[in-house]
C-alpha cells in the first residue's frame, strides 16, 4: 500500500461482513468517508448492492430523511405499501408497520447478492431514520446484509435508539498518522524535516495531510529539508479551508459560537460571550463543545467571514467587552478592525490602551493604536501626537523627533510633550536644544532637566527645588546636602522618581532600600529602561560587595543596550562598573580593552565617562603605570569640572590621583587631594566615601598619623555596607601595622581582609592580602578555597535557601536569577562545603561557621 489511508480502508473491509454492523469513530478528517467509499467500491466489484446515505445537521429533523436518501434510487414496484410513506417523507410516525416495511425491502435487496448499508456522519441522523437502523441491527445477523455506520468521535447524540446501535456494533476507530504514515505517502522520499514540518501544519490530521500534500505537488515543492518552510504557510491555508468547510455544515448556534470564540480569543469572558452569540446558557455549552471538537477556531474562521460581517461581530465585541470592565488594551485590540467614528468614546479608549502599551514597551502595538486614534475625533490631538512620538522614540523608529517636536509646537503649554521631546533630542544628542525646550518648564519639568544633567553638561539646570527626588538628587551630586537630609526626601510615586530615589539611597550607602526600590520599578519598560534599572543594581550590588551577583546584572543590562545603543551614558557607566570588576577578578587585559572601546568622541561628552577614566586610572595604577594613571585620575578630574557635581560618593577620583602622586614621589600634593576628599566626604556624611577618602589619606600619610587615618577608615567601613572598601583598607592598615612590627594587629586584619576578599569575589585584593599576611611569617601556604568561608555572597545566599528546603524555581526567583543556573551554583557549594547534598547544607553551614579561613 502506498498510504496510511489505503491500509485502513482495506484493513476494516476485510472486517465488514453480511450479518455485522459496524461503525467507524473518529475526529473530522481522520477518514471516515474515505472507508465508506473504499467499501462501496469494493462491494459494487463483486456485484453486490450498496445503498448510500449521509446525515446532516441541517437536516436532522426531516422524519425519515436518511432512509429515503439510502432508497430514493429503488424500483418503485419492489417497495412494499407501508414502506412508501417513509421514502416519499410523508409517514406521520416511525410505527412498526412502517419500520417493518422498510425493513422488507432491505431484505429484498439483499436476497439476490447481498447488501451493503453505509450511513456517513449517523450522529446526525433524524430520530425516525435512526429508530429503523436500530429496528434492522436487532435483525441483521440473519440476513445477508452490512450495516456501516460513520460517526464522529466525541459527537453526542441522545436518541435512544441510537444508544442502542452503539451498543451491539463492532466499533472501529481512526486516529491521526505518525510520522512514518507521513513518510510513506510522500514520493520521492521525504527529508525527515520536512515530514516534520507536515505534521506541525497538520497534526497528523488525514484530511489536512493529504490536501497539504496535493496543494505542495501542485506548486511544485519538493519534499526536502530547504522546503520545508513552505510548509507551515501553505498548511495554515489547507487547515483554514478544512475548517471553514466544516463550520459551513453546522448550524447557526454553532457558526456564531466558533465566530464569536474567533474574535474574543480563547477563554473570553462567559457574559461577553453569550452576549456575542444570543444563545442561552444550555445552547451555548452545546455550541461550543462542538466547536471545540471541531477544532474551527483563529484566524481560519475570521477569514471566511465577510469582511463587513467581521468588522460588526468586532464592534460588538468593543461594545461588550468595555460594558463588561474589560480593559482599555482589549477593548482598543477590537476598535482597531472597525471603521473610526462610530462610538464617541473609541478615541479615549485608544488613547488610553496606547499609553499603556508605550508603559510596557510595546512600541509597535502603540504606534498602531495611535494612528487609529489620531483619525478619530479625539479631544487632544496633540497629546495622540506626543504618545505616537514616545512610542516611536522607544521603538527607535525613524520620524519620532519630529512626530514629537510637532506635539510640543502645537502646545507649548504641555509639559508632556517637552518632557518627551526633550529624551528624543538626548537620543539624538542634542543637550542644547533639549535644555533650551525644558528651561521654562514647570518644577516637574525643571526636574527632568537635572536627570539630563547627570550626562550632559549643557543640561545641568542653574537652579532646582528639592521638592522632588530629581532635585534632590541634583543636589547630592553638587554637595550642598548632607545624606541624612537627601535620604528623608526620596519618593517613589513614579518610574522617575524611583529611579532616582535609588540612586539616593545608593549614594548614602542605604543600599538594602536601594535594592528594594529598584525591584519595584516596572520592568515592563523600554530596553534603554530596563538597561539602566539592571545597571543600578549591578552598582548598588558592586557597592555591597557582591561582584559576582554585579556582574549578573551587568550581563542583563548590556543584552538591553545591544537592543537600543543610543543611551551613552548608560553604556558608558555600564562600561566602567564592567571594567571595575574586571580589575578585582585581576583580569587587566580585558579591563584595558573594555575601556578602550568604550571610550569613543561620544562618549567623551558624558558624565559617566568620568568613571571610566577613573577605572582607567585604577587599571594602570595595578600595572605600575603610575605616571600614566595619575593622568587618568586627573583627567577625569578636568572632566568633571565641567559639571558643578563634587559629591565623591559619586566620583572618587581625588583619592586615586593622590595615590598615584605618593608613588611618584609628591607627597604634598597627594595629601592636598585626599584630605579635599576627605573634606567633601565629611560633608556628605555617608560612610562608604569617607572610608574610601579616609585610607587614601592615611596611605599618603606617614608615620602615626597615617596608621591614624588607616584605623579611622576601617572604623567608618565596619559600619557601612561597604564589604570591598573595608577589605581594601584592612589590607592596607595591615601593611602599616607590619612595617609598624605590629605583627599580631597586621595578621588580624590581612585575615579579615583575605575572608572578604574572596566573599566578595576580589581575587585582586586576596591575593594583595595574602601576600602581605604570607609576609608576616604566619600566612598559609595556600588561600582557603573550602569551608563557608570561601562561599561568594551570592553562594551563601543560594545555600541558605536551599537548606531551608527551597526549590530550584523558588530560590531563582527569590535572587532574580536563571532558574537553570541554580543547579549550577548548588554544585559549586557542595565542593565547597565538602558534602553531597541539600539535606547537608544546614549542617555545614552551622558546624563551620566559626572556623578558621585560612584552615588552619
Amino acid at each position: 500500500m502506498e498510504n496510511r489511508l489505503k491500509v485502513w480502508c482495506a484493513g476494516i473491509s476485510a472486517q465488514v461482513t453480511p450479518g455485522t454492523t459496524t461503525v467507524v469513530e473518529g475526529a473530522p478528517g481522520t477518514g471516515k468517508t474515505a472507508v465508506l467509499d473504499d467499501l462501496a467500491a469494493r462491494w459494487e466489484a463483486s456485484g453486490r448492492h450498496v445503498v448510500r446515505a449521509r446525515a446532516s445537521a441541517l437536516e436532522g429533523d426531516l422524519p425519515f430523511g436518511i432512509v429515503a436518501q439510502l432508497f430514493d434510487m429503488i424500483d418503485p414496484d419492489l417497495v412494499p405499501p407501508e414502506a412508501l410513506g417513509a421514502l416519499q417523507l410523508t409517514a406521520p410516525a416511525a410505527d412498526f408497520a412502517v419500520l417493518h416495511g422498510v425493513y422488507r425491502l432491505a431484505a429484498a435487496l439483499a436476497s439476490g447478492s447481498g447488501l451493503l448499508i453505509a450511513v456517513d456522519d449517523a450522529h446526525w441522523a433524524d430520530a425516525a431514520s435512526l429508530r429503523w437502523l436500530a429496528y434492522l441491527t436487532l435483525r441483521i445477523q440473519r440476513l445477508p446484509i452490512a450495516l456501516v455506520l460513520t460517526v464522529g468521535a466525541g459527537e453526542r447524540c441522545d436518541d435512544t435508539s441510537y444508544g442502542e446501535i452503539m451498543a451491539t456494533c463492532r466499533r472501529v476507530g481512526l486516529g491521526n498518522l505518525s510520522a512514518e504514515d507521513v513518510a510513506a505517502m510522500i514520493s520521492p522520499a521525504p527529508a525527515p524535516e520536512f515530514v516534520a514540518a507536515c505534521l506541525e501544519a497538520t497534526g497528523g490530521n488525514p484530511l489536512a495531510v493529504t490536501r497539504l500534500l496535493t496543494a505542495l505537488a501542485e506548486d511544485g515543492v519538493p519534499p526536502t529539508a530547504e522546503a520545508a518552510w513552505r510548509v507551515t504557510q501553505r498548511g495554515a491555508e489547507v487547515s483554514g479551508e478544512i475548517m471553514a468547510a466544516r463550520l459551513r455544515r453546522r448550524p447557526a448556534a454553532v457558526v456564531a459560537a466558533a465566530h464569536s470564540l474567533a474574535v474574543l480569543g480563547p477563554s473570553p469572558p462567559p457574559g461577553v460571550l453569550a452576549e456575542l452569540t444570543g444563545l442561552g446558557p444550555v445552547e451555548l455549552a452545546e455550541a461550543m463543545r462542538t466547536v471545540e471538537l471541531l477544532g474551527v477556531a483563529g484566524p481560519a474562521v475570521l477569514d471566511d467571514m465577510p469582511a463587513p460581517a467581521r468588522a460588526a461581530l468586532h464592534l460588538r465585541a468593543a461594545r461588550s467587552l468595555r460594558a463588561h470592565g474589560a480593559t482599555d488594551r482589549v477593548v482598543a485590540e477590537h476598535l482597531l478592525e472597525t471603521s473610526p467614528g462610530l462610538e464617541p468614546w473609541a478615541g479615549e479608549v485608544l488613547d488610553r490602551a496606547a499609553q499603556e502599551a508605550v508603559n510596557q514597551g510595546d512600541t509597535s502595538g502603540a504606534a498602531r493604536l495611535l494612528w487609529r486614534a489620531l483619525r478619530e475625533p479625539v479631544a487632544n490631538p496633540s497629546r495622540a501626537l506626543r504618545l505616537l512620538g514616545v512610542a516611536e522614540l522607544v521603538g527607535n523608529l525613524p520620524g519620532a523627533t519630529a512626530r514629537l517636536r510637532e506635539a510640543y509646537q502645537s502646545n507649548e503649554d504641555d509639559a508632556e510633550s517637552a518632557v518627551a521631546l526633550s529624551y528624543a533630542l538626548h537620543a539624538e544628542v542634542k543637550p542644547a536644544e533639549l535644555a533650551s525646550v525644558l528651561s521654562e518648564g514647570s518644577p516637574w519639568v525643571q526636574a527632568h532637566l537635572a536627570v539630563h544633567g547627570l550626562a550632559w553638561q549643557e543640561a545641568v539646570p542653574s537652579a532646582v527645588s528639592l521638592d522632588n527626588p530629581a532635585g534632590v538628587l541634583h543636589h547630592v551630586m553638587v554637595g550642598d546636602i548632607s545624606a541624612d537630609e537627601a535620604v528623608a526626601l526620596v519618593s517613589t510615586e513614579t518610574t522617575m522618581s524611583a529611579l532616582t530615589s535609588a540612586m539616593i539611597l545608593n549614594l548614602a550607602d542605604a543600599l538594602d532600600s536601594a535594592l528594594t526600590v529598584l525591584d519595584d520599578v516596572d520592568r515592563a519598560q523600554a530596553p534603554a529602561l530596563r538597561a539602566l534599572t539592571y545597571v543600578m543594581r549591578a552598582n548598588v550590588q558592586r557597592r555591597k560587595g557582591d561582584l559576582v551577583s554585579a556582574r549578573e546584572e551587568l550581563a542583563l543590562a548590556g543584552d538591553h543596550l545591544r537592543q537600543d545603543q543610543r543611551w551613552l551614558a548608560v553604556s558608558t557607566w555600564h562600561a566602567a562598573l564592567l571594567a571595575d570588576i574586571l580589575l578585582e577578578e585581576s583580569r587587566l587585559d580585558e579591563a584595558a580593552a573594555l575601556i578602550s572601546s568604550a571610550s569613543s568622541d561620544e562618549a567623551r561628552r558624558v558624565w559617566s565617562f568620568g568613571g571610566l577614566l577613573t577605572v582607567r586610572g585604577r587599571m594602570l595604577t595595578a600595572r605600575g603605570d603610575d605616571h600614566e594613571a595619575l593622568e587618568a585620575f586627573l583627567a577625569a578630574g578636568r572632566h568633571c569640572a565641567s559639571w558643578p557635581y563634587r559629591n565623591p560618593a559619586a566620583l572618587a577620583w581625588r583619592s586615586g590621583a593622590a595615590l598615584a602622586c605618593a608613588a611618584m614621589g609628591d607627597g604634598e600634593r597627594a595629601r592636598e587631594l585626599a584630605m579635599e576628599e576627605v573634606s567633601l566626604a565629611r560633608a556628605w556624611g555617608a560612610p562608604r566615601a569617607l572610608g574610601m577618602a579616609l585610607r587614601a589619606a592615611g596611605r599618603v600619610t606617614a608615620g602615626a598619623a597615617g596608621r591614624t587615618l588607616l584605623e579611622e577608615a576601617v572604623r567608618v567601613l565596619r559600619n557601612s555596607p561597604a564589604r570591598l572598601e573595608l577589605a581594601r583598607a584592612l589590607v592596607d592598615l595591615g601593611v602599616v601595622l607590619r612595617r609598624q612590627a605590629d605583627t599580631s594587629g597586621a595578621r588580624a586584619c590581612l585575615r579579615d581582609a583575605v575572608d572578604l576578599a574572596q566573599k566578595c569575589g576580589s581575587s585582586a585584593i586576596a591575593a594583595r592580602a595574602y601576600s602581605e599576611l604570607v609576609a608576616t611569617s604566619a600566612g598559609p601556604r595556600r588561600l582557603r578555597q573550602t569551608g563557608p568561608t570561601a562561599l561568594t555572597p551570592t553562594e551563601h545566599q543560594v545555600a541558605e535557601l536551599a537548606a531551608r528546603g527551597r526549590s530550584n524555581e523558588e530560590i531563582a526567583a527569590t535572587l532574580l536569577m536563571p532558574a537553570d543556573a541554580v543547579e549550577g551554583v548548588l554544585s559549586g557549594i557542595y565542593r565547597k562545603l565538602g558534602v553531597s547534598g541539600r539535606l547537608q547544607l544546614s549542617e555545614a553551614l552551622d558546624g563551620q561557621t566559626g572556623s578558621d579561613p585560612f584552615g588552619r
